[in-house]
C-alpha cells in the first residue's frame, strides 16, 4: 500500500490539493485521474449506486495512480462511516450535517476512543490489513483519516462554526448547490448572497483551524474558495467531461456528415 505517510503533511505542504468526482467509481478513471495528476479523487456513495465492494476497489485504484481517495457516504450512520474507512478511504465526507449533535454523532462512529467508538476490525484494508501494531494503527487513523461533514443548507452556515468545532470533526465541506436551494436561490452562483454565505462558510471553518473542502466548478466559487485559503478543491466530474466529448464529436462529425 503506498499511500502518502501523512495525509496532513501533504495538505500542509501543498494548497490546495485539487480533486476530481469520479460518479462512474469504474477503477480504470480512478486510476487515470491520479495518473493524470488530480491529488484527490472523489467517490459519491450518497447519489450513485455504488457497493462496498466497488467503493474499496474506489480506494485501490485511485491509490495505483497515486491520488488520495475520498468518498462522500449515503448518511451519518454508524454503518456507512465504518464502511467507508474500513474500505480505505483516507477523507470521508459526511453529507447533511446540520448540528452539532449530528456533528457529534460522526465523530462519535468515525474515530476510535478516546475521541469516539469507531467498531475495530484490525484487518481490513483502512487498517492495513493489520500490518503493523494494532493500536498505533488506531493512532494513526484516528490522526490521518479525516471526517469532513458537509456544510450545505441555510441552517448549517449560520451554525457552521458550532458544527466544525466538534471534536473529531476534521474540517467541513461547503457545497453550494444544496446550499443555495435552501437558502430559496436553487444553482444562482453569480447571486452575491449565495456567494457571501459560501465565503462566510469557508471563512468559519479556516477560523477554527480545521481543513476547509468544496467542489465547484462555477468560476466565481472557484476563486471565492482560493481566496479563503481552501484546503482541498474538487472541481471536475468524469461524466461531465465525458459528456462534453460526446457533444463535441458528435456535433464534428454532423459538420462533416453535413457538408459532404
Amino acid at each position: 500500500m503506498s499511500e502518502p505517510t501523512s495525509l496532513r503533511a501533504l495538505l500542509a505542504a501543498r494548497k490546495p490539493l485539487i480533486g476530481c468526482a469520479l460518479d462512474s467509481a469504474w477503477p480504470a478513471f480512478t486510476e487515470l485521474a491520479g495518473l493524470r495528476g488530480f491529488d484527490v479523487v472523489w467517490g459519491d456513495l450518497e447519489h450513485i449506486n455504488t457497493n462496498p465492494r466497488e467503493a474499496e476497489n474506489f480506494c485501490r485504484s485511485a491509490v495505483a495512480g497515486g491520488a488520495i481517495p475520498l468518498l462522500r457516504i449515503a448518511g451519518q450512520t454508524r454503518s456507512d462511516i465504518m464502511r467507508a474507512l474500513d474500505a480505505g478511504a483516507r477523507i470521508v465526507v459526511v453529507p447533511m450535517v446540520n448540528t452539532p449533535e449530528q456533528a457529534r454523532e460522526v465523530a462519535r462512529w468515525g474515530k476510535f476512543p478516546p475521541v469516539g467508538e469507531r467498531g475495530f476490525h484490525g484487518a481490513t484494508r483502512g487498517m492495513k490489513y493489520g500490518i503493523g501494531e494494532k493500536l498505533p494503527n488506531m493512532a494513526w487513523a484516528n490522526h490521518e483519516n479525516l471526517l469532513l461533514v458537509q456544510i450545505e443548507s441555510a441552517e448549517a452556515v449560520d451554525r457552521c462554526a458550532e458544527i466544525i468545532a466538534t471534536e473529531g470533526i476534521d474540517g467541513g465541506l461547503v457545497g453550494p448547490a444544496d446550499m443555495s436551494i435552501s437558502m430559496g436561490k436553487p444553482l444562482a452562483f453569480d447571486d452575491t448572497e449565495v456567494q457571501a454565505a459560501f465565503r462566510r462558510s469557508l471563512r468559519a471553518i479556516r477560523a477554527a483551524g480545521k481543513l476547509s473542502a468544496t467542489a465547484v466548478m462555477h468560476p466565481g466559487l472557484m476563486r471565492i474558495a482560493v481566496e479563503e485559503g481552501v484546503n482541498i478543491l474538487v472541481c471536475a466530474v468524469d461524466t461531465v467531461g465525458l459528456d462534453d466529448y460526446f457533444q463535441s464529436r458528435l456535433e464534428a462529425a454532423r459538420r462533416i456528415v453535413d457538408g459532404a
